[in-house]
């Protein structure tokens, strides 16, 4: 269904899911008959209504939330006021423009799902509507094992190195800049890897830190990613937002325990003190405490079994069974 916006490709990108893509979209389905449009953002399901207007169908939109920019715009205020992080016009101008096509998009749907409680509790708080939880999930098998021991020498890193892994972008929202703090708090024999697209500011930043310890990888490819989640001990991503955090459910299939943040997606696939730690936001204190946890093997190697138990559990053949029975009764 993404067809009709190849038109508006690279820097056109910002013109996606305005009035000039409503068109597009209304041409490309005036001639076909559908019964559901099942949009997976409101800013698509703008597109959506706009065209159902214009041309009279009949067709229900129903929206999957990924997750909320009115939740996110909330959290960024927060930073911004213990100065974690710096105002950006930018920024600012297209979570506004974003909130307001959510907006739209809700208001003018007939359905809606989401990817988690977290996600559902932001609906009800701020649209007050309820949406079927859809959670993502994992398949264990589309990645590639590696041996522990040989994967570490071949990236650089001792047998008895504690590797704390981080995977996400590097931006204010994934709450790195806790993790680095709770980090540099540890012993010279723990080493954190980074790995997400690169922001030039945080480089800065990280070079002045971690003594050494810390490693910057940047953006790679899923196999190359497998050897990172073969060759760490834990994954902490203390994100301050989190509509759901596909990577703990990847990590899981690792047996790697995770450490993410209290009220957020990541609550749906770690259950604290089972295969890892949910701690409080901004919580230099508690991540350090998490982390301290896991160096000790015997509760790692608990909380490892538990991980791959629980990627087991996380099936896509669940969430097409809810989305399913959500169409029927839609149209029934």
């Amino acid at each position: 269904m993404h067809s009709y916006l190849q038109a508006l490709k690279g820097k056109l990108h910002f013109l996606h899911h305005t009035p000039i893509t409503a068109l597009l979209f209304a041409n490309f389905i005036k001639d076909k008959e559908y019964d559901i449009v099942y949009s997976h953002t409101p800013e698509a399901a703008f597109d959506a209504v706009i065209a159902r207007l214009l041309l009279r169908k009949k067709y229900k939109v129903i929206v999957h939330l990924h997750g909320l920019d009115k939740a996110i715009y909330e959290e960024w205020k927060k930073e911004l006021k213990l100065k974690r992080t710096s105002f950006n016009l930018i920024t600012f101008l297209y979570l506004k423009a974003s909130i307001f096509k959510n907006w739209f998009g809700i208001k003018l749907a007939d359905s809606f799902t989401c990817i988690s409680q977290a996600v559902k509790k932001e609906a009800k708080k701020f649209y007050n509507i309820d949406a079927a939880i859809v959670p993502n999930a994992v398949d264990c098998n589309e990645f590639k094992k590696f041996n522990k021991p040989a994967v570490r020498k071949q990236l650089g890193f001792e047998k008895d190195d504690f590797i704390v892994l981080f995977v996400g972008n590097v931006v204010w929202r994934k709450g790195l800049h806790y993790l680095v703090a709770a980090f540099e708090q540890l012993s010279m024999k723990s080493k954190l890897v980074i790995v997400g697209l690169r922001d030039k500011k945080f480089e800065k930043w990280l070079e002045k830190k971690g003594d050494g310890r810390i490693f910057n990888i940047g953006h790679i490819p899923i196999d190359k990613l497998a050897e990172y989640f073969s060759a760490a001990d834990v994954l902490c991503v203390p994100s301050l937002n989190e509509p759901f955090g596909l990577v703990y459910a990847e990590a899981c299939c690792f047996g790697l325990p995770c450490i993410a943040s209290k009220g957020t997606g990541a609550e749906e696939i770690i259950e604290n003190g089972f295969n890892g730690f949910l701690v409080k936001k901004r919580s230099v204190a508690e991540i350090k405490a998490a982390l301290k946890k896991l160096r000790n093997k015997r509760v790692r190697e608990k909380l490892s079994k538990n991980a791959k138990l629980k990627a087991k559990q996380i099936s896509w053949e669940k969430s097409a069974e809810r989305v399913l029975k959500i169409y029927n009764n839609l149209i029934s």
